[in-house]
């Protein structure tokens, strides 16, 4: 009888040590369940904003994509999750998606695609630019229409044109705005006029500017003339 109650007593101790052993266990088994899903959730989520905020950025934002995900690895390393096979999967997945964006992004931002870009757009201002010069070259180059003698005597007046020299000197501007025109506009203009234009624009810039690259493109412009 005194031996049973000190087996008695040392069954039951092993009997709460075990009960006390299967609900710790229990309890941590739990623990970790809730944990491995919520650390789960949480790196999903990380994982979609890291992603958002990669596809709105430029290559600046790149090295600090790269730096949060090489954080979420090393965190995703730490965590021991018995479905681990399935986790290694899924961040293959995410992380194949992620480097096709960021081949997507590199290529976008190569020197030759953002050259090629900036001479498309350089190359329609040009043609803009060089449509509206045209549209002025050719207004201001264009004679003045031509108008009806009223008398005779008129008529015998105007059949002799003026020389370069009589419209220097009577004042008359040869071309429109001449005053306000760049020695290079004139220059350029040069070999629409004709001979006594040139010649007109030769004595005026004379009497006046005289201006060395006006008067050089006028006598060359007349010498090939001549």
């Amino acid at each position: 009888m005194t031996r049973s109650n000190p087996l008695r007593r040392t069954g039951a101790r092993l009997r709460r040590q075990g009960t006390a052993l299967v609900q710790q266990t229990r309890a941590a088994s739990e623990t970790f369940l809730v944990e491995s899903r919520d650390a789960s959730t949480a790196f999903g989520q990380e994982m979609k904003a890291a992603t958002r905020k990669w596809a709105g950025s430029t290559r600046q934002s790149l090295d600090g994509f790269r730096d949060v995900l090489v954080k979420e690895a090393l965190d995703w390393q730490k965590l021991v999750l018995q479905s681990r096979d399935a986790y290694v999967a899924a961040i293959s997945e995410r992380l194949r998606r992620v480097e096709q964006q960021a081949l997507s992004t590199r290529e976008a931002l190569t020197p030759e695609v953002m050259e090629a870009t900036v001479l498309e757009s350089a190359r329609g201002l040009l043609q803009r630019a060089q449509e509206r010069v045209d549209e002025r070259l050719e207004h201001a180059t264009k004679p003045a229409p031509e108008q009806k003698p009223k008398k005779a005597t008129s008529a015998k007046r105007q059949s002799k044109p003026k020389s370069g020299k009589q419209v220097a000197e009577n004042g008359q501007v040869p071309l429109r705005n001449y005053d306000q025109l760049t020695a290079k506009d004139v220059a350029s203009r040069i070999q629409r006029l004709s001979g006594p234009q040139a010649a007109a624009v030769l004595e005026y810039e004379r009497s006046r500017k005289k201006r060395a690259t006006v008067i050089r493109a006028v006598e060359q412009r007349l010498s090939a003339a001549g």
